[in-house]
């Protein structure tokens, strides 16, 4: 889930919990520019510890912090064996750093030195510095940036089935629980059947989750900016509006169905956007 490009302090004041996605360092009107300092761009680091991991991917720096592995066993507990658990967390892996990775490698194309961050309930990417003779980019520019994320999930969903029909392996796509459409394959081995249904379960299920209309989702930023085209403030506070409204009304529905952990994920959602849209900066 890709955080940023927030136009308002209030926003900035946000605490995103979800995969989500990006926190950039701006002010209230502009992006942090080649000037900013290290300490402005670590601001929103989770602190430093002797477990967490580092690798470059094309190119760009990663960090997995220890809670993030902590957060996809705890969501993965109920898979009743090691093996299964231990498919599941690898899949949320993959699936979440190809998610941030889409959003870093545009960030890229436009000019900026992402880095990415896997945490808690996912991940977020940074934009980092950018060259001092690049424009950043405008409404439209900063929509493909979110997009990427969710996108670059479909695409490797896509790879995957047409690999497996390629090899002659049953796909079939219905539509589940939560939201989207889980494909599900047998692949002869039981463990990397579970791993191949859990990646497809995140990548698209989580990838279409995630564009709901509700900030801080990456849907929810798409939203701020086609609505925020001619006044960014408007926009902002439309978008709360909505996201708002959605995400109680989700809240409700998954409460009603029993899946409080989405329950009380929308609902904070919900109340996040409750105290944006009582903050005086939105008018």
């Amino acid at each position: 889930m890709m955080h940023g490009w927030v136009a308002q302090d209030e926003m900035s004041k946000m605490t995103y919990p979800f995969h989500h996605d990006f926190r950039s360092v701006v002010g209230p009107t502009s992006l942090c520019k080649v000037s900013c300092s290290r300490s402005v761009v670590n601001s929103f680091q989770p602190r430093e510890t002797p477990y967490d991991l580092y690798f470059t991917l094309a190119g760009i720096p990663v960090r997995v912090h220890p809670f993030f592995w902590v957060m996809a066993a705890f969501l993965g507990i109920s898979s009743g064996d090691l093996f299964t658990l231990v498919g599941w967390v690898l899949a949320v892996f993959v699936a979440v750093l190809v998610h941030e990775l889409g959003h870093a490698l545009t960030m890229r194309a436009f000019g900026y030195y992402p880095r990415i961050t896997l945490y808690g309930l996912g991940g977020y990417t940074e934009y980092g510095m950018r060259d001092a003779f690049v424009r950043p980019p405008r409404a439209l520019g900063r929509i493909l940036i979110l997009a990427a994320g969710p996108g670059t999930g479909f695409l490797l969903a896509a790879v995957l089935a047409a690999v497996l029909l390629a090899l002659g392996r049953p796909v079939a796509a219905f539509v589940g629980w939560p939201i989207g459409l889980y494909i599900v394959t047998n692949l002869g081995h039981p463990w990397m059947t579970d791993f191949v249904n859990s990646l497809f379960f995140v990548t698209v299920g989580w990838g279409i989750l995630n564009l709901l209309p509700v900030l801080p989702l990456d849907g929810g930023q798409i939203l701020r900016e086609v609505l925020g085209l001619r006044d960014p403030s408007w926009g902002t506070f439309r978008a709360a509006q909505v996201s708002f409204l959605v995400g109680a009304g989700i809240a409700f529905w998954a409460a009603l169905s029993s899946n409080f952990f989405l329950a009380v994920l929308f609902g904070y959602f919900a109340y996040m956007n409750y105290q944006l849209l009582r903050g005086p900066s939105l008018w």
